[in-house]
């Protein structure tokens, strides 16, 4: 086979990544295009910020919601009880 053979079979089995948009608006095109890394005409675009203190803000966000969900838990709780709505059971074997 001869190299410019070789070259349009795997030419022809192009990973997507490796497609421009032009070439894939023309297969499919209803299909959009993101551009995470690289802006429309190719450039590759800025790293995007970090997250500072991410474990902190995740801390201070679920500590407020995990105690109140527990408080009202056991106020429920508490209440069910005292309408004797449920009651334990106390198994004394």
């Amino acid at each position: 086979m001869a190299a410019s053979g070789l070259l349009r079979v795997v030419g022809s089995r192009s990973h997507r990544s490796l497609l421009t948009p032009n070439m894939i608006s023309t297969l499919k095109p209803n299909i959009g295009v993101r551009y995470i890394t690289r802006s429309e005409n190719g450039a590759i675009l800025p790293k995007p910020p970090q997250v500072r203190f991410g474990l902190i803000k995740v801390a201070l966000t679920v500590t407020p919601f995990l105690l109140g969900g527990a408080t009202i838990s056991r106020e429920f709780a508490a209440w069910l009880e005292e309408h004797e709505l449920f009651v334990p059971d106390d198994d004394d074997d």
